[in-house]
């Protein structure tokens, strides 16, 4: 059993070098029924008693394969059910997916195939997801990074562990797995669509790897692996110094423009990806973005780009990542005794014995030189606001542009009197309302955000 001590050997140095499986987990195992999976499982049942963990699986039927994935599903369930293995299995149509969605059936398959595992591991108590991906996966990984152009995160491939995600044959070629199934004999099935030409992954697996093992170097998957993990290591490296850029560089609205374009290039272009990944961008962003967000960080105020996602926009000394939306318009009658709500928040009025604090959120306003049929409104052409102790009065756009309020906030809610603003939150009052030593009645107006 040469071929099975050794696989297994390999896949215990996997699990402790990298911490994949902690005592007392239960792992969901990807099974798709192919000698990959089916190998994973078999290893992981062999050595869970030993290591302490527990095992279930999941199973995707893509809708994509007709009856021979119709075989595939059947082949699982009668597996799991004879090996006493817990199974969560789903039914998609991912061409359809695809086609409503504006995707590659690849891109597709994989955003929904691991959607579905997490739901399963949720379902069956799993801490851990394992895939089967092998050397020879990451191999085609990384080629075919290569030939996209693209960057060293790319170069770098699949990771062992990537939140719940584990890869415990990451460091396992596909024939040890097909010698290991041989000598332990395991049934699986086969994906005939592995065999098609059609898919640039196909023709790196079957045509341009073969031809570099069989003309230029034999070992060439283990070096192009062995490439990934030293980029991998740079790779941790240089993030971790654009994390560390990226917090000092936290302002407000977003992140100090200034900051960013100071950075040394292969720390700034790794900051913005990282500024991008966390505002939503998980996927789809390439370098021609990241250009065009570095050109923003010397761009003027207002200046703006879409990217898949997320929308980046630039605010004064700020560039700022996000969900860009407009707020809805405010426009409710106040009430000067308790709440007024309002998409989004409220105001809460309440008359007291007087005294300020320096809290912006809060106004005190003399009561007797509020006039009626006060409202709460977002802000149209022709408002203006004289802000106490100013001296004057002046168009609300101006006063928003002097602030240097950010574009996507000026349509907060704010307290008028026909068009004279008395109450913007953040900002202070007007002086037509302010407190004085002739006041008898004051208003304290807080304003809560609700989250």
């Amino acid at each position: 059993m040469v071929y099975t001590e050794k696989l297994e050997s390999k896949v215990k140095s996997a699990i402790d070098k990298y911490g994949l499986i902690n005592k007392n987990e239960r792992v969901l195992v990807g099974l798709s029924g192919g000698a990959d999976s089916v190998t994973l499982l078999y290893v992981l049942l062999k050595i869970a008693p030993e290591r302490g963990f527990g095992l279930c699986a999941a199973h995707l039927n893509h809708g994509i394969r007709g009856a021979e994935a119709y075989r595939d599903q059947r082949f699982v369930q009668e597996l799991c059910k004879g090996l006493g293995v817990p199974l969560a299995f789903e039914e998609l149509d991912i061409p359809g997916i695809a086609r409503a969605e504006s995707k590659t059936l690849e891109q597709a398959a994989r955003e929904k195939r691991y959607e579905f595992f997490n739901r399963a591991a949720g379902e069956l108590g799993a801490d851990k997801i394992a895939v089967a991906h092998h050397m020879d996966d990451q191999a085609e990984s990384i080629m075919l990074h290569l030939i996209r152009g693209s960057g060293t995160k790319g170069l770098v491939g699949m990771e062992p562990a990537r939140g719940n995600i584990i890869r415990p044959l990451l460091w396992v070629r596909r024939r040890e797995i097909e010698q290991y199934a041989a000598e332990n004999g395991l049934e699986y099935c086969s994906d005939s669509t592995n065999l098609e030409r059609d898919a640039s992954r196909n023709r790196i697996r079957l045509d341009i790897i073969p031809y570099i093992q069989d003309n230029l170097n034999p070992c060439f998957a283990e070096r192009l692996c062995s490439m990934g993990e030293l980029l991998g290591q740079d790779e941790e490296y240089l993030y971790g110094l654009a994390r560390d850029a990226l917090r000092a560089a936290r302002t407000r609205e977003g992140y100090d423009r200034a900051r960013l374009a100071a950075l040394p290039p292969p720390v700034r272009s790794r900051a913005i990806r990282i500024a991008a990944f966390e505002a939503g961008a998980t996927a789809d962003v390439e370098r021609c973005h990241i250009e065009r967000i570095t050109d923003m960080l010397t761009a003027k105020t207002g200046a703006n780009a879409d990217i898949p996602h997320i929308s980046v926009w630039v605010s004064y000394g700020s560039i700022c990542f996000g969900i860009r939306q407009s707020a809805g318009k405010v426009d409710v009658p106040f009430n000067m005794d308790g709440k007024t709500r309002f998409a989004g928040g409220f105001f809460f009025a309440e008359a007291v014995e007087g005294g300020i604090i320096k809290d912006n959120t809060v106004a005190y306003m003399d009561m007797d030189k509020l006039p009626c049929g006060l409202r709460v409104r977002s802000r149209r052409e022709g408002d203006r606001f004289q802000l106490i102790g100013s001296g004057g009065g002046k168009k609300l756009k101006d006063f928003f542009i002097d602030k240097k309020v950010p574009r996507e906030q000026r349509n907060m809610p704010i307290l008028f009197s026909g068009s004279d603003a008395l109450f913007i939150p953040g900002y202070g009052i007007s002086d037509k309302v302010k407190v004085d030593e002739s006041t008898s009645r004051v208003l304290r107006v807080t304003y809560s955000a609700e989250k």
